[in-house]
């Protein structure tokens, strides 16, 4: 029984969803700024508990974006569809997702950040620390996460600065 006991304490220990706070311990892999033309748009860090990216394991990760400037809440999901449409994903699976987006998404001003943090089941937005909306299945952390990290970005530079290369 008492290996019992000790086997479901593991096992919910394991399985518990990332919180607000743990990806704050964790190392930086590397960070980047976005640029278009002479503005630039934010900031963006990834962190791992090991500090460093394996694209074969990308489970625990932590994306943070301090926006640079103003953004309107229908712009960012603009964003988001704009490149998700460039990866490859269907309308309907990328109309799935900015629904669920939208109910979670602020508009942001200079100086906000938005903290993206995934795990090997689900992603969750946080913002001032607070989670935004509901935790997000896998496959939706992925699609998000791919944006930046995703041999297909947009934005190879920024990729491999971001995964510290």
């Amino acid at each position: 029984m008492k290996t019992y006991s000790i086997l479901l304490v593991l096992m919910m220990t394991v399985s518990l969803p990332v919180q607000a706070s743990s990806w704050v311990t964790w190392q930086t892999v590397g960070e980047s700024t976005l640029k278009w033309g002479w503005w630039k748009i934010y900031t963006a860090q990834l962190k791992t508990p090991t500090g460093k990216y394996d694209a074969n394991d990308a489970n625990d990760l932590a994306l943070i974006i301090r926006y640079l400037r103003d953004i309107d809440k229908q712009d960012l999901l603009k964003a988001t569809d704009d490149q998700w449409q460039h990866l490859g994903f269907t309308s309907q699976q990328r109309q799935q997702w900015l629904n669920q987006l939208a109910h979670q998404w602020p508009s942001v001003k200079q100086g906000d950040r938005l903290v993206f943090v995934t795990n090997a089941i689900e992603g969750r937005f946080y913002q001032h620390g607070k989670p935004l909306g509901k935790p997000l299945s896998k496959a939706l952390s992925n699609a998000f996460i791919s944006i930046w990290l995703s041999t297909n970005t947009e934005y190879p530079k920024l990729r491999l600065q971001l995964i510290g290369q």
